[in-house]
């Protein structure tokens, strides 16, 4: 019976892990479509030391589909600089108004 709960925790922490995907975009509700997507640079010191996590951003894009502006809404510093160096040269989409855009970018091994 202990065997088969330990197996099973581990089963259950291997499925919380991190996947090997380095960044994944989330959104809470569906956004416009980005049509072209700079992935942001991982820095070599931060993934030799294991550093990893998530870049919160909110994103004005025009109706043209470019990004006019971006807020910062959590993050490791370092991580969020390289994440809004990307996140503008994005392009979305045209729209018939400007929208408001939730990123979230994980970054990770």
């Amino acid at each position: 019976m202990r065997s088969r709960l330990c197996a099973f925790l581990i089963f259950s922490l291997l499925l919380t892990l991190p996947s090997a995907q380095a960044f994944a975009q989330k959104s809470a509700k569906p956004g416009r479509k980005v049509v072209t997507r700079v992935e942001p640079t991982y820095p070599l010191i931060l993934k030799t030391k294991h550093i990893e996590g998530q870049v919160r951003l909110h994103a004005v894009v025009l109706a043209n589909g470019n990004v006019a502006a971006i807020e910062v809404r959590g993050g490791n510093p370092i991580l969020v600089e390289n994440a809004i160096a990307a996140v503008k040269a994005w392009k979305f989409a045209p729209a018939a108004s400007q929208t408001d855009e939730e990123i979230v970018l994980d970054f990770a091994q």
